[in-house]
């Protein structure tokens, strides 16, 4: 329930108790205050009646005393009826009554034993029906006395009593209406009205408006809760500017240090990449370093053996009555032994330093030549496209080192293609470097061997296909000459090698590197 409608409510309920009360109150004092005066008017006129017979004579007769008793009905008209009853000892007693509406009679009453009433007379009120009975004693004039007995009309006073009270209750019901609207109004705009902009004002707080104000309007208590209210609302308006102050300097703190550990981030993974390829770089030259080693062994162990066995297969095959199924076996088993000579060369070389040279170079050239050593076309149709947009003036390189680089990747390159597909060299130079770049329309490469192609003994050809050193030496070479070698693949789509050379050499003048020798054989 709202506060207007319970104050509304109080209101109503203490104007009606107290009207109530009120009017209960008037009516009983103007009841009483009434019933008094006719009262005392009565006893008035009975005492007047009274006292008019007691100066009547002695010899009054019977007659006379009515005919008094009936003036005084004609004179005072709320008289209902006069009574006298006269006590005379040792004779007949006499009653005379005189009732509104009819004659007086007189009633001649013979003694009776025990009928002395004139012993026991004394004043008597009684109300009964709307009749006020007043008996009063009068000692008349003679040897006797008498009882006046009084009947005054009440019908009168009760229906101004009644009227009264009809014109009290609309009074008192029209002040009631009056009061109650009025007190209503007035507490209505002293409180209500007030604590409803205050409730209303602590809606719009919880709503989040911290700058609401309430008027205060006044000094009673009303004012001083509102005063009050307004100094809470200017503590938690400054505290909540303090706090969002401080959330904007923290939100732009933690932004700073966001993009400064962003930053630090970013160059922690760089410096991991740079890490994670200085320990592959390692791992290439401590396997390239324990090659070395083994193809020595190799070299030494096989080497007289192979050539033992490629003299008598030579010897062999020069015999002219050789069945044509020998031969073509003696063939395949002397292509094979040449090939597992190839490979221990190829070891040997990779492992075998060397100083770059720096010269001038064509790079034109260059290209033809790897292009020649592998084939303008390759097996089963498949086709190298050589694009050179413009042969760089100054170039300067090792151009053997170079021709080994482009003659692995065409190599490469022929092998992931199937019939039908294309090999793309293309050479670009630029301000500062010559770009190279060997693409193919093969199968692609998988992300997962992308990672680890260029290290060595790596390969993703079948067994017995490569022997993983190809693209290892590639980067070796291409670091050997200052410049660097990367791949992009799609599955499905092929691969492209790009080789980046700087055009005036290796800034950073002759290394001592693995030699690639005879490695253009070497697949990855």
């Amino acid at each position: 329930m709202r506060i207007r409608t319970k104050v509304w409510l109080l209101v109503g309920v203490s104007v009606a108790l107290t009207a109530g009360a009120t009017f209960w109150l008037r009516i009983w004092t103007i009841r009483g205050e009434l019933t008094r005066q006719a009262r005392l008017s009565a006893e008035e006129t009975a005492e007047e009646i009274k006292q008019a017979l007691e100066r009547a004579d002695a010899d009054a007769e019977d007659r006379d005393l009515a005919i008094m008793l009936d003036s005084y009905m004609r004179r005072h008209p709320r008289i209902q009826r006069l009574g006298l009853l006269v006590d005379r000892e040792a004779a007949m007693s006499v009653r005379i009554g005189a009732t509104r509406g009819e004659q007086t009679e007189i009633n001649r009453l013979g003694p009776e034993p025990g009928y002395r009433q004139s012993e026991h007379v004394y004043t008597r009120q009684t109300t009964r029906d709307g009749f006020l009975t007043i008996d009063r004693p009068v000692e008349l004039k003679g040897p006797w006395r008498a009882t006046l007995s009084m009947h005054w009309n009440l019908g009168a006073i009760e229906e101004l009593i009644s009227t009264t009270e009809e014109m009290s209750l609309l009074i008192g019901a029209v002040h009631l209406v009056v009061l109650l609207l009025l007190t209503g109004l007035i507490t209505d705009r002293v409180v209500a009205r007030r604590l409803a902009t205050l409730a209303r004002a602590m809606r719009d707080v919880e709503k989040g408006d911290l700058d609401r104000r309430v008027p205060v309007g006044s000094d009673d208590e009303v004012g001083r809760l509102s005063n009050g209210f307004n100094q809470m609302l200017e503590r938690l308006s400054g505290a909540d500017r303090e706090i969002r102050a401080f959330s904007q300097r923290l939100a732009h703190e933690i932004e700073v240090a966001t993009q400064d550990l962003s930053k630090k981030n970013l160059a922690l993974a760089q410096l991991n990449r740079l890490l994670n390829d200085l320990r592959r770089e390692n791992a290439s030259k401590v396997r390239l370093a324990t090659l070395g080693q083994l193809a020595a062994q190799l070299a030494h162990e096989i080497g007289t053996p192979l050539a033992s066995v490629s003299g008598h297969l030579q010897l062999a095959l020069a015999q002219r009555e050789l069945p044509a199924g020998l031969r073509e076996r003696l063939d395949v088993s002397t292509r094979e032994v040449e090939r597992i000579s190839g490979i221990v060369r190829d070891y040997l070389d990779s492992t075998r330093s060397l100083e770059p040279e720096q010269k001038p170079t064509s790079l034109r050239q260059v290209l033809g030549e790897a292009v020649e050593v592998t084939g303008s076309a390759g097996p089963d149709g498949r086709v190298v496209e050589v694009t050179l947009t413009d042969d760089p003036v100054g170039f300067v390189t090792d151009p053997g080192l170079l021709r080994q680089i482009v003659i692995n990747l065409l190599a490469n390159a022929f092998d992931a293609v199937e019939r039908g597909g294309r090999v793309s060299l293309t050479a670009r130079p630029q301000e500062q470097d010559v770009l190279i770049t060997v693409a193919d329309t093969g199968s692609g490469i998988a992300p997962e061997d992308l990672r680890r192609i260029f290290e060595p003994f790596y390969t993703t050809k079948g067994r017995g296909k490569g022997t993983g050193l190809g693209l290892a030496i590639c980067r070796e070479l291409a670091a050997a000459l200052g410049g660097s070698i990367a791949v992009t693949s799609t599955p499905g789509h092929g691969s492209t090698f790009t080789v980046r050379l700087p055009r005036q050499g290796n800034p950073s003048g002759n290394e001592s590197r693995p030699r690639a020798g005879a490695a253009a054989g070497v697949a990855a």
